[in-house]
């Protein structure tokens, strides 16, 4: 049960990372497609920024239901190519770095002991793969709406509303020789963004869907804050020993 639940756990992050291209026959109304570009535009002038989140994962399969809780946050120092995140499951913490091109990421379980997964960038633009950047990647396909201001956190907020393509969230992959999840059923996406009306800059972000596959089905939720923006902010990258990584990634 705990493989399913992890599965969709990655899924869920992998969600983040971006969108293929629009599908057919969707509703994009002028004024959120003019918003969208000019929140990607004030995410790719930026520095850096500060980010935390939390993702919950609930999957049901065989007559028994697990839940998920992960939270994270991290630093975004944009100018230097670099980004430090930690992530907090059942009490234990995992650390991941990226700087330019290569990201570094803690291994954990009884196989991961004290090792390093090391994989490649492989994105054209670096700023795409930071997760204000993910956030609005999720916007460009299917429909997307341009639902007015909001109060949001005692300030007004200009808030994006979008259904993203079930062929767009489906089409990621674990790894390349992988699909994500073995090709499950994507289903009842929604993607939220609420954005600075004066910067356009994310403030915050919620994606909701729902997976199934045979007779296992799983909701997941993502929701992340974004603030201090350009706010003189670094990263400092630790030396991982060569003996400490593994080039292929963390195993699982």
């Amino acid at each position: 049960m705990d493989r399913i639940a992890l599965h969709l756990t990655i899924a869920a992050c992998l969600v983040l990372a971006g969108c293929s291209a629009l599908g057919p026959d969707h509703t994009r109304q002028e004024r959120a497609v003019e918003t969208l570009a000019d929140a990607r535009d004030a995410v790719n002038a930026t520095d850096g920024y500060r980010f935390d989140g939390d993702l919950r994962v609930v999957a049901t399969a065989d007559g028994e239901t697990e839940r998920v809780e992960i939270g994270m946050n991290g630093t975004v120092d944009a100018a230097e190519r670099r980004i430090h995140s930690t992530s907090v499951r059942d009490g234990e913490t995992f650390e991941s770095y990226v700087t330019n091109r290569t990201a570094y990421r803690e291994c954990g379980g009884p196989m991961g002991m004290d090792m390093w997964g090391v994989e490649n960038v492989t994105t054209d633009d670096w700023t795409t793969a930071t997760p204000a950047a993910r956030q609005l990647a999720l916007l460009e396909s299917g429909s997307i709406y341009y639902n007015g201001t909001r109060t949001l956190d005692g300030r007004e907020a200009v808030l994006l509303v979008g259904r993203p393509t079930t062929e767009a969230l489906t089409k990621y992959q674990e790894r390349r020789d992988r699909s994500l999840l073995g090709g499950p059923s994507v289903e009842n996406a929604t993607v939220r963004v609420w954005l600075d009306p004066e910067t356009s800059r994310p403030l915050r972000s919620a994606v909701r869907f729902e997976v199934s596959q045979g007779g296992n089905s799983a909701s997941a939720t993502v929701d992340m804050r974004f603030d201090d923006y350009d706010s003189d902010l670094s990263v400092d990258v630790p030396v991982i020993p060569d003996e400490r990584t593994w080039g292929t990634g963390c195993p699982g």
